[in-house]
């Protein structure tokens, strides 16, 4: 529900601080400060409730730097690419990838996550429901640039998620989520004024907006991690289905657009069921 705000704040945020629709080099900039301060309030958490857990090892640099890789620069630079070349519509319908890649890639690396019928129906559910809600907008044609692009950053942040589960058994949540996220945030960052972009704070209104929307990425983010570490990964993804479902609520709320629409109330159906065939363990009964 939290992630969700970040859908109409981001809108906002591109407003304040005067990003044009086409600017992804200053796009990626404003994304890589908003990571890298969501890494540093992290990690203040850490250090300020167990500062013996976020000292980072040698042998912890391998796995915050692949998270860094997968789970923000990668995913969040191949969206920001993708998404100047396909509708929000059909960006919204796509982030729906992200559950069927966690799903099948926590099947291939993990015994106990096996791949079901309820957890593939599951996860059709809950992309048709994401249709339902789009339902009207243009959905059909096939860009590599577009469309492509924003399925690669799915896929990549869904086996980000695999590799989140298999590195947070030895360690503590706060100190991956943290620097993975200080660090992805510093790379992009640096990749968007090397492309030529800038980022302009005209007002107290962008400082104010980047630290929310920094609260918004790095809090949820360490409980997000915190799960899978108690979690089957498939069965804590197929939450990501309701994301844009609070984005379309909170847009209606901060943006005034309307959301009580029959598409929109009959597209919860499909995508709460799915992530319940996805989540729910069903028992064997007894002889």
């Amino acid at each position: 529900m939290v992630w969700g705000t970040a859908f109409p704040c981001i809108k906002i945020g591109y407003e304040l601080f005067a990003i044009s629709g086409g600017d992804i080099p200053s796009k990626l900039i404003f994304a890589g400060n908003r990571f890298a301060l969501a890494g540093m309030v992290v990690l203040l958490i850490g250090l300020l409730t167990k500062p013996k857990a976020m000292v980072l090892h040698k042998q912890d640099l391998a796995p915050v730097l692949s998270l860094a890789l997968f789970q923000t620069f990668l995913q969040y630079l191949l969206l920001y690419i993708g998404i100047v070349h396909i509708t929000g519509t059909k960006t919204a319908v796509l982030n729906s990838v992200a559950a069927f890649g966690a799903v099948i890639f926590s099947a291939l690396f993990f015994q106990n996550d096996r791949l079901t019928a309820g957890k593939i129906i599951g996860c059709l559910l809950g992309a048709a429901g994401i249709v339902i809600m789009n339902f009207g907008d243009s959905l059909l044609g096939f860009t590599l640039m577009g469309d492509g692009l924003v399925i690669l950053s799915n896929l990549s942040g869904a086996f980000g998620n695999v590799l989140s589960k298999k590195y947070v058994k030895t360690r503590s949540p706060l100190m991956l989520t943290g620097y993975q996220l200080l660090t992805g945030g510093l790379v992009l960052t640096a990749a968007g004024y090397m492309a030529g972009g800038q980022l302009v704070f005209r007002n107290t209104g962008c400082l104010l907006m980047l630290f929310y929307l920094a609260l918004v990425a790095g809090i949820p983010f360490m409980l997000w991690t915190m799960l899978l570490a108690h979690n089957d990964v498939s069965r804590i993804a197929a939450f990501n289905l309701l994301i844009p479902v609070f984005g379309t609520m909170w847009s209606g709320i901060f943006l005034g657009e309307n959301i009580l629409t029959l598409t929109n109330i009959l597209s919860l159906l499909p995508v709460c069921t799915g992530i319940f065939l996805v989540s729910y363990r069903f028992k064997k009964r007894k002889a």
